[in-house]
């Protein structure tokens, strides 16, 4: 990511702007970032300078990563027709990419990231940040990014106020993520923010359609990567899918949060008896976090409960027993203790992070049908090709198990096969054995 501690983000100015402005702009060697993104910005960027507020842009503004995000930007739309509509960074059909002047560009790339930037007319150590960010990004998340960043530039060069935000995906509480798509942390929005800090200081309330992202140490986190919040929307459990209630979630938090509204009225309430109502959490600055407590512990309570259950994760992670719903069940309940765990405020840095490697390998396991099918598919010409060579059938990856699959890996290095069976079982034991997050990414789950 690129890094933002070399000035002053609000006082950047252009060197490709006005006289006027130029008069105040740093020297071009000033310019920090990639040699050839640095070089595209200089001779392409041409910033348009502060720009007149368009009192037609002062809408919500939606980031969904998940395939109903079109939905919901429309039911939004309608919500806050009157105050703005929505508007909104969905997914594309061309994954990475972004649509400059007609033409498609590669996002992954420097030049492609570097053509967008330009585009934005935006300073030009502003352009080279983005050009960067895009980068370095995860694959699949740069062309809703992009749509993002177009938004939080406008709001940034004083054309678009943004009082409202969401954030919309699958989620477990460090980053959200869309079915087969890209994945964004929490993280990596706080960097975002921290490269459109204009933008940012103007978001007053956010919510978040995501599973898990409404813990207390979350929220606290949400109020840090956007400092003018004065309230907040979240989950600390499943959230509602698009289709099973967060539109009617979104509907009373619009209500909740128009122009002039007091944030003490955010509270979790507003969800009434809808489903998943028990599952809101909300932070405002009058009354700070309200949620649930189902059961509460203190911490040392819950600590021990989660270390009392290992020999039980460890059942199912080694085949001897195996998730037949992954909603239900003892590893489901374990999976609700880690996530009340990593979210607990007397919590350490070192045990969220031990908490949160584990959390990442029971979400897999929940849904390790699933996750055994994709791997299969992305991986199927190196899987098959050593099944072939050691005269093994090739299975049904899908209802393997993980009994199956610890058989199938034994059947593979005793089979006496070559170069291609060496490979198969080496992918087999790193992936989807291990449950690598390098090999069996979290918008599998």
């Amino acid at each position: 990511m690129p890094d933002l501690s070399h000035r002053d983000l609000a006082t950047r100015t252009s060197n490709t702007g006005t006289d006027e402005a130029s008069a105040s702009e740093p020297d071009l060697q000033d310019l920090v970032g990639n040699a050839a993104i640095v070089e595209h910005i200089r001779a392409n960027n041409q910033s348009t300078g502060p720009r007149e507020l368009d009192p037609d842009k002062n809408g919500i503004v939606v980031l969904g990563l998940n395939g109903g995000a079109s939905s919901e930007a429309r039911a939004l739309n309608r919500f806050n027709r009157g105050n703005g509509g929505a508007i909104s960074a969905t997914p594309s059909k061309k994954q990475d990419t972004a649509n400059v002047d007609g033409v498609d560009v590669d996002l992954s790339t420097t030049t492609g990231a570097a053509v967008f930037a330009s585009s934005l007319g935006v300073p030009d150590q502003l352009a080279i940040d983005v050009a960067q960010y895009l980068v370095d990004s995860r694959d699949k998340s740069r062309d809703e990014l992009s749509q993002f960043i177009k938004i939080l530039s406008q709001a940034e060069m004083g054309e678009r106020e943004i009082d409202r935000m969401v954030l919309s995906g699958h989620s477990v509480g460090s980053q959200i993520w869309g079915d087969d798509n890209g994945v964004i942390t929490f993280e990596e929005f706080a960097t975002l923010f921290k490269i459109f800090p204009i933008a940012a200081a103007q978001v007053k309330h956010l919510m978040l359609s995501a599973c898990y992202a409404g813990g207390e140490t979350r929220m606290a986190d949400h109020q840090k990567m956007l400092p003018g919040v004065e309230s907040i929307w979240a989950y600390q459990d499943s959230s509602p899918g698009t289709w099973s209630g967060a539109k009617t979630h979104m509907e009373s938090w619009v209500d909740a949060t128009m122009p002039g509204m007091d944030p003490g009225k955010v509270d979790p309430t507003l969800a009434g008896d809808s489903r998943k109502a028990e599952n809101v959490s909300t932070w405002n600055s009058v009354d700070g976090f309200q949620g649930q407590e189902i059961d509460p512990m203190s911490y040392s309570e819950l600590h021990a409960s989660v270390t009392d259950l290992e020999a039980m994760f460890l059942n199912y992670f080694e085949g001897k027993s195996e998730v037949y719903n992954p909603q239900s069940g003892a590893l489901r309940e374990y999976y609700g203790m880690i996530q009340r765990l990593t979210s607990h405020p007397e919590a350490s840095t070192q045990v969220v992070r031990e908490m949160e490697v584990r959390r990442d390998t029971v979400i897999r396991l929940l849904y390790f049908k699933v996750v055994s099918q994709k791997f299969h598919t992305h991986y199927k010409a190196k899987l098959n090709a050593g099944l072939i060579e050691a005269g093994i059938s090739i299975p049904n990856f899908e209802t393997l198990g993980r009994a199956g699959l610890a058989q199938l890996i034994a059947e593979l290095e005793a089979s006496g096969g070559g170069t291609d069976t060496a490979t198969a079982v080496d992918l087999l034991k790193r992936g989807l054995w291990a449950l690598n997050p390098d090999l069996v990414p979290t918008s599998w789950v």
